[in-house]
């Protein structure tokens, strides 16, 4: 069986239950009996795609039902098909078709996810926070989460990575000003740093591989700068050792800098200068 298949089908034993076999009711509820979903992965909600939504619905009807769990005697919560339940409220609707099922708060989170995964819904920010929100509540490990979703551990532990970057940069990120593979090159660098490389992404609309290009530039020039840093300190053990007072060396450039001789008594700055001079005769 392909990869693919697989996790299409882990995706569907959550979401329809352990072998698809689940049971389940498809009735018309009330949409006052309806609360919005507690594991609702979505934060953002488009104003104008809800609005389209909503004219199809009043045109059309709601086409497919939403998923949802029982809380109690008519009373239900929203486990997936949250944007349907929105615009069938806004376009006036007083009932709406559902699936209705019998859910723990896992399974109804796991399900909320898989079903906003695979229709591509989620922001990079939701969807980690989602991640983050198994393991946190539930007391899942990565492989676990991985395992449920359906998704790779690295593909885990790399989205909820992106949860250490400063909220400004999230909020960038959530908005779309800026890519998931900008933000992962991101999560690897200082709050401070990861902050001004996000607004020079924007400014000059750098792709993933123009950042992660500057990253190893960057990294090379570290590497060579500590280079630098050891040979001059060689020079300097040499000079001291030569001379008999400490020497430490100013490099700026490769042609340019400055020798500073150190002394802690007026005779050390006297015999430096007896020395100096006697080399100059």
């Amino acid at each position: 069986m392909s990869e693919n298949k697989k996790t299409l089908n882990r995706g569907l034993d959550a979401l329809l239950g352990s072998g698809g076999k689940a049971k389940r009711t498809i009735q018309d509820v009330n949409l006052t009996q309806i609360n919005a979903g507690r594991f609702q992965p979505r934060e953002i909600f488009n104003e104008e795609s809800l609005q389209e939504l909503t004219d199809s619905i009043k045109k059309h009807g709601v086409i497919s039902p939403i998923l949802v769990r029982e809380l109690g005697l008519n009373k239900y919560e929203v486990i997936a098909g949250e944007r349907r339940m929105r615009a069938s409220l806004q376009a006036g609707l007083e009932t709406i078709p559902c699936l209705v099922e019998q859910k723990e708060d896992q399974d109804a989170l796991e399900s909320a996810l898989i079903e906003n995964l695979q229709r591509e819904d989620l922001n990079a920010v939701e969807e980690a926070r989602g991640y983050d929100r198994l393991k946190r509540e539930f007391g899942l490990t990565q492989d676990e989460v991985a395992t449920s979703t359906g998704k790779a551990r690295s593909s885990i532990a790399n989205s909820i990575r992106i949860l250490t970057l400063p909220q400004n940069v999230l909020d960038m990120l959530s908005a779309g000003k800026i890519e998931k593979g900008h933000a992962k090159l991101l999560a690897s660098m200082e709050p401070g740093e990861a902050e001004k490389a996000a607004e020079n992404i924007i400014k000059n609309k750098l792709t993933v591989k123009d950042l992660s290009d500057s990253n190893k530039n960057k990294k090379q020039q570290k590497s060579t700068k500590k280079q630098k840093q050891t040979d001059v300190i060689l020079i300097e053990q040499e000079m001291s050792e030569a001379f008999g007072h400490q020497i430490t060396v100013e490099a700026k450039t490769k042609q340019k800098g400055s020798l500073q001789i150190t002394y802690k008594t007026s005779d050390e700055l006297e015999t430096i200068i007896s020395k100096i001079l006697s080399k100059n005769k």
